[in-house]
């Protein structure tokens, strides 16, 4: 059962973690609050944020789970990468498209939106449930201390993605999607992670296989100081690492 209180839209900031685009790398997270306190049974406030590169603000109104957004939106006029600045122009297109809203009980909302005659959605997560985890895509730097091997054809490097609570990625082969859990910095992915079905040289396919082994049997997560993210799982009766480094928009550029 859902929730569609105006009051459940306050107090927390709000992190994208599904669209119908996937974040690019290196840009700012796209979050926002909303602002403000109920009247006779419906809002008119304020809603800020950042769309990736631009700080934006507006007005919104809601009232029994329906939402309102603009449809004028103030933005700053700072200047990003041209793949950055499509992403924003896209979301802040389709804010004032919204229509409705709803909260599950896992606390994530979703902001229901109409666009040329069809409906979609973008889904959020509060900041309870965001981590530095969802900044970034990661690219595998290290397996138990050794360096992966690239796809000899499209010189992919496993990575991964962490969206709300799904993951997505490459093993260097096939692309990869699971579920995860966080709590504090233990990490949990569920064991029945999915992937495509390519075939693959059998060294790159034995890396993908470790690597999978290695995602389902994680532990522990810790972001350094460095920028690396260090995950520890078991290998047996043994802790080993992945450590990742964050993708910024060279290093996801085709090759």
């Amino acid at each position: 059962m859902e929730t569609s209180k105006s009051q459940s839209l306050q107090g927390t900031t709000w992190y994208i973690s599904g669209w119908p685009s996937a974040p690019v790398p290196g840009s700012t997270p796209i979050a926002f609050q909303f602002h403000g306190a109920p009247h006779s049974g419906s809002l008119r406030d304020r809603l800020s944020g950042t769309a990736g590169c631009n700080n934006f603000n507006g007005g919104y109104t809601v009232s029994d789970g329906s939402l309102t957004i603009g449809p004028a939106l103030a933005t700053t006029r700072k200047a990003c990468a041209a793949e950055v600045m499509a992403q924003e122009q896209k979301f802040l297109q389709l804010l004032p498209q919204v229509t409705s809203y709803s909260i599950g009980n896992d606390g994530q909302l979703t902001l229901t939106y109409l666009k040329d005659g069809e409906q979609g959605s973008i889904s959020f997560i509060p900041a309870n449930q965001y981590s530095a985890l969802h900044n970034s895509q990661w690219q595998l730097v290290t397996m138990a201390g050794v360096e992966p091997i690239a796809n000899e054809n499209s010189r992919a490097i496993p990575q991964l993605q962490f969206l709300g609570d799904r993951l997505t990625g490459t093993g260097g082969c096939n692309r990869l999607m699971g579920q995860f859990t966080i709590d504090g910095d233990n990490l949990t992915v569920d064991e029945r992670m999915a992937s495509t079905m390519m075939a693959c040289s059998e060294p790159l396919m034995a890396q993908e296989q470790q690597f999978i082994q290695a995602l389902v049997n994680a532990q522990k997560y810790e972001i350094l100081t460095s920028g690396e993210l260090v995950i520890d799982y078991l290998m047996g009766e043994k802790t080993e690492q992945l450590v990742f480094l964050p993708l910024t928009e060279e290093d996801s550029a085709p090759r």
